[in-house]
């Protein structure tokens, strides 16, 4: 990622930047306090068996309700504009070509195989 300029970030694209953060395993101060030992967690339960075994805390824990909660605010439109700018590096004119094509729906390749 390249370096960004928080503060002149309006409030959906500082959201964004703590969505992109959070999917990339980070934790972002927005969002609240870093919880203790947080860099310590696995990510999520990698373990065998988990239904049998006593849970364990994980990264996942905390930052899967932050996401769902920063996606409902902005919409899963601006997490994803967000993600091709913040995380990708391209212009918000490459995303907006590329949502507009419809390229992200699996049925656009589907109708371009038929045709």
């Amino acid at each position: 990622m390249y370096e960004i300029n928080e503060a002149e970030l309006n409030e959906v694209d500082r959201l964004g930047l703590a969505y992109c953060r959070l999917c990339a395993w980070g934790w972002d101060e927005i969002v609240g306090p870093k919880p203790e030992g947080f860099d310590d967690l696995p990510d999520f339960d990698r373990r065998k068996f988990r239904r049998f075994r006593k849970p364990i805390r994980t990264k996942y824990d905390y930052i899967w309700p932050k996401m769902k909660g920063i996606e409902f605010l902005i919409g899963k439109d601006n997490t994803s504009r967000c993600w091709w700018i913040f995380e990708l590096g391209r212009t918000e004119e490459q995303w907006r070509e590329w949502c507009l094509t419809g390229k992200y729906d699996p049925r656009y390749y589907v109708n371009e195989r038929q045709k």
